[in-house]
Parts: C-alpha cells; sequence; structure tokens
C-alpha cells in the first residue's frame, strides 16, 4: 500500500470527473457572498471544533470573502486571509471596515504562486473547502509548512456540495470523483496522524428571495439550456418554503457533509514518497 501514490490517483479521478474553477468564477460568484449567515451553522461548528486560542496567528488559504477569517478575528490575535479572487477579498476588507475589524491582513495570492516573498509562519493554517486543486500533496505540504502547531482543513465527503437532487432534475449524471478519503490516505503517506470530525449542514437554508436560492443552484452547472434553466427553478421551487415577506426556506433532501480534518506539523514521521515522475509541486 505505501508504494502507491495516492496523490497522482486522486489526480486522474480529479481530471476525470470534477471541473476546477478559475479566479474568474470566483470573481463573479463574490457578489453572491455578501450575505455573511447563509453558512451560520458550518462556521459555529468549524470554530468549535477548531477551538481558537486569543494569541494564534491564523493563517486562512482559500478564505473567500471571510466566512472564517471575519468570525475568527475576534478570537485570535491575527488573521491573513489568502485568495486568488480580488473580489472576494474586497467583500471580505468591505465587511471588516464596516465591522471595524482592524487585525485581518489580505493577500491575493493562489496555492500555485511563491508564498515566501509574503508570508511568514502562522500559529496554525487553515483551508476551509478550498482544497477543489489537482496537486493536493503540494498543498497539504505548503499548509504544514506555514503552521506552527496545526493545520486545520475540510474536504468534502462523497459527492460534497453537488446536490444529487438537482442533478436528477435537470436528467444529468453527477460527477463523481475524489473525496476526502484520499486526502487522509496522502496524508498518512506524509507520515502525518490526521484526525476526523464531520460538519453537517443544516438541511434548511434561509434565503431572501427564491431567486436567490435558485442562483445558489447554478454553480453546479456552468452552462445550461434555456429548458434546464427552467427544470432547475422549478426544482428549486419544489424543495422551497415561502414566507409572506418574500423570503425562502430551501429544505435539501441531500444536505452537504464535510470531513474536518486535522493535523501537527511537527509530528510527521517523513514516510518516504512514492516513485513518481509527474509534477506535483506547486
Amino acid at each position: 500500500m505505501e508504494d502507491i501514490d495516492w496523490d497522482a490517483v486522486r489526480r486522474r479521478l480529479y481530471y476525470g470527473n470534477r471541473r476546477q474553477s478559475s479566479q474568474n468564477d470566483w470573481d463573479k460568484r463574490a457578489g453572491s457572498f455578501k450575505d455573511r449567515t447563509r453558512d451560520r451553522s458550518y462556521i459555529n461548528q468549524f470554530i468549535s471544533l477548531m477551538k481558537p486560542q486569543k494569541n494564534w496567528r491564523v493563517l486562512d488559504v482559500g478564505s473567500g470573502p471571510g466566512t472564517l477569517a471575519l468570525p475568527l478575528a475576534a478570537l485570535v490575535s491575527q488573521v491573513t486571509a489568502l485568495d486568488f479572487s480580488e473580489k472576494m477579498l474586497s467583500v471580505l476588507r468591505d465587511h471588516a471596515t464596516e465591522d471595524n475589524i482592524t487585525n485581518i491582513n489580505t493577500l491575493q495570492l493562489a496555492w500555485e504562486d511563491n508564498w515566501e516573498q509574503d508570508i511568514i509562519s502562522h500559529s496554525v493554517a487553515i483551508a476551509s473547502r478550498s482544497l477543489n486543486l489537482p496537486f493536493l500533496r503540494a498543498a497539504l505540504e505548503k499548509l504544514s509548512r506555514y503552521a506552527l502547531t496545526w493545520v486545520f482543513i475540510t474536504d468534502r465527503v462523497g459527492t460534497g456540495p453537488h446536490d444529487p437532487g438537482a442533478f436528477a432534475a435537470l436528467g444529468r449524471t453527477l460527477p463523481s470523483g475524489p473525496d476526502y478519503t484520499y486526502t487522509l490516505k496522502i496524508l498518512q503517506q506524509m507520515g502525518y496522524h490526521p484526525s476526523t470530525d464531520f460538519i453537517k449542514d443544516d438541511p434548511e437554508r434561509l434565503f431572501p428571495s427564491l431567486e436567490e436560492a435558485y442562483r445558489s443552484f447554478c454553480w453546479m452547472f456552468p452552462s445550461m439550456t434555456g429548458e434546464e434553466e427552467k427544470k432547475l427553478r422549478d426544482h428549486v421551487r419544489s424543495i422551497c418554503r415561502l414566507h409572506p415577506d418574500g423570503s425562502v426556506a430551501m429544505q435539501r433532501e441531500h444536505p452537504t457533509t464535510w470531513a474536518f480534518i486535522r493535523w501537527r506539523p511537527s509530528l510527521s514521521m517523513n514516510i518516504r514518497r512514492p516513485c513518481n515522475n509527474n509534477r506535483n509541486d506547486l
């Protein structure tokens, strides 16, 4: 088993089944992330499992609009929010200004960029739902390199945030692909002893309007025909309950589950790297 290059195995599954989001994709989605309360259950569970300390300096890689960086700022000494989407970081800075938060630094960097000129070691590093990338081992090594005490990540379980009901409504095949089990294998092969908990999204989510509820599904389908758009709207309408003020409560049949994985970067046993001639550094 130790001779299997799990990073390469995962990469083949990744390229065969998943679409990697580009910076432009996330820039386009930035406006829809202005509501900071929609992921409250996820945020609370992540922070509860993380158990932040007041003296921590936290590196948040793939921070997005500050989903975790903003609430963590009140609980730790400093947060460095790193993302490759400047528009996401702009949303984060707007919220920080609005809430008079002054201990968050933002950096526009991607996983594959050279961080050495901009980032120093932090107490902990986190990567929340931001590991949709082909060269996973290199990303995990990078997180471990810049964290002194802990690394905390979340990775998808099964189909992750892709909703089976929506794919069935459109008559599309739900793409499969590598989930957190491959991440655990790669970490173990790196010599770490990761531990895992699970974060389960609330089955019911609130949206200010039916249109916002519909848009929360559109990222799953980058291109739709007019007929598919109608089918998706019908599906969303069928799982939503309309309130008198126009807001809606959406009841998903398959709420998302995330694997919360932690490890101590200083405790690697330095298990040898499998033989692999492919590029796997960022």
